[in-house]
């Protein structure tokens, strides 16, 4: 590691962490595990997953993205070599939080959901949009970025005084549904449009992966083998220097957060969607894993985990298979090369791997 950023025989070692892993088996409210996990500088906070601690002192760079605190962590790389690395990581974050942040104001998503329609879009907002259309149908609906006035519904209905812990009346959820379906955006290189007033988009569900995906490509090519990266989702790349692979627990949603297992990750990608981490109420069980055919929380599953090749698609798919019903799994597998496994927990503590 004493060469840190060139290339050389020896591995290098980055462990990028911040914006709410799930990994480790602690499926929790994002918002929430970010202030923790970001107040908590140290190798193996994260439960499930370990690695060597030695080489050069700690360099990190503390932050913000995606509207919640930020921290890249390197080994066995000099200041030079760290603040490199930082820069660049830093610009792209920056850079792509311009594009999807519900928290800038002046954001292009920001812009869409204000005015209706974006002229000359960026490649990214395209790329992503589109492939979560694609998963849209290939979900049957269940995935669905046009969400946004729906859990706007909820959390307003939440942030009153005596909230009805039931949530909104059905007819108030009607209502909004009327504004929600992917089918209702026009998608084009010159102009995204939606098609009623009111509508609104969230790329919550995508766009931290994606940027985990962006940020592992600048460490790939600036010669990092050996990482793992943080960055909404888990990208786990390469292994130990010692020949094991990363390993990531996925916990049960009781309280005991009983580890049911272990999952071996190298060059691999983990995302966990869990709805119990994240209701809106203290005193309701409704979370904003909504189901945005029917307008209400998705009540499947406790947890659901998703292994795939890049982290956009574990993210996309942890959302969707938690949202889609268990017999309807199989219309979704056979159409997504880089999904390699789900691991289903039901509200008991029970797991299901698939493929078994």
């Amino acid at each position: 590691m004493a060469d840190g950023w060139w290339p050389s025989m020896i591995s290098r070692r980055i462990i990028c962490s911040g914006i709410a892993a799930n990994m480790g088996a602690i499926p929790v409210n994002r918002r929430r595990f970010i202030s923790i996990s970001a107040a908590a500088i140290g190798v193996g906070m994260l439960p499930g997953v370990s690695w060597a601690q030695g080489g050069t002192p700690l360099r990190y760079w503390q932050g913000a993205a995606m509207g919640a605190k930020a921290q890249i962590q390197l080994y066995g790389a000099d200041e030079a070599q760290a603040e490199a690395v930082f820069r660049r990581c830093r610009t792209e974050i920056d850079r792509l939080e311009g594009i999807f942040s519900l928290y800038r104001p002046q954001s292009q998503i920001s812009r869409l959901n204000e005015t209706g329609f974006l002229d000359n879009p960026p490649l990214e907002l395209l790329d992503v949009m589109s492939r979560c259309q694609a998963c849209w149908q290939n979900s049957g609906g269940a995935f669905d970025i046009t969400i946004q006035p729906l859990w706007r519904l909820y959390a307003d209905h939440f942030a009153t005084a005596h909230a009805d812990p039931a949530g909104p009346s059905e007819a108030d959820i009607r209502q909004t549904l009327e504004l929600v379906g992917s089918d209702k955006v026009t998608l084009g290189s010159r102009r995204i449009e939606l098609q009623k007033p009111g509508m609104g988009i969230s790329l919550n569900g995508v766009a931290q992966g994606y940027i985990t995906d962006r940020v592992v490509a600048l460490l790939r090519a600036a010669g990092f083998e050996n990482c793992l990266v943080y960055m909404g989702e888990t990208y786990a790349m390469g292994q130990h220097d010692d020949g094991r692979p990363w390993t990531a627990g996925i916990s049960s949603p009781l309280r005991d957060r009983k580890v049911l297992a272990r999952l071996p990750l190298r060059d691999q990608a983990l995302a966990t969607s869990g709805g119990y981490g994240s209701p809106f109420s203290d005193q309701s069980r409704l979370h904003h894993l909504l189901d945005p055919r029917s307008g209400h929380s998705a009540t499947h599953y406790g947890s659901v985990s998703v292994v795939a090749r890049d982290t956009m698609t574990a993210d996309m798919l942890s959302t969707a298979l938690y949202v889609m019903a268990p017999d309807k799994r199989d219309d979704i597998w056979g159409k997504y090369p880089a999904l390699l496994k789900a691991v289903f927990v039901d509200e008991t503590g029970h797991l299901t791997s698939y493929p078994a």
